[in-house]
């Protein structure tokens, strides 16, 4: 029965031999361990939480908040088309590109990567369509 124990408490309750140490860590007798085990438990659980919050794209004076959700979803070219026709834009004839603020510096708008849009997504905060 030990031997069962000490095997189930490696994995600890999520399964996973990091888990286990985690979870070993966390329900340590020694105080110390215990902490420590408690501040990676928590940068664990802080750095897996995604951002969940919505997108708020411009174009003029317009701002719509987009699901983050449905753009991760999406290719960049994808959402640029996807944002075009929210907008009205989809016949525009003049080139339309994207500049994004990103979380750390929401102040800051850069031009966005398309081919680098799975990446990015997630950090963004706003998007503005630039004609």
């Amino acid at each position: 029965m030990s031997t069962q124990r000490s095997s189930m408490s490696s994995t600890g309750s999520k399964g996973s031999p990091s888990g286990g140490a985690i979870f070993n860590l966390t329900h340590s007798n020694n105080s110390f361990a215990a902490g420590i085990g408690e501040v990676i438990e928590a940068f664990v659980a802080n750095a897996s939480k995604s951002n969940t919050k919505p997108i708020m794209v411009e174009f003029g004076s317009r701002i719509m908040a987009v699901g983050r959700s449905r753009m991760a979803a999406m290719t960049g070219r994808n959402a640029l088309l996807y944002m075009k026709s929210k907008f009205g834009l989809l016949n525009a004839t003049t080139p339309l590109y994207l500049q994004a603020a990103f979380t750390g510096d929401e102040e800051r708008f850069v031009e966005v990567d398309l081919d680098s849009w799975e990446e990015l997504v997630e950090h963004m905060q706003k998007l503005r369509i630039i004609a």
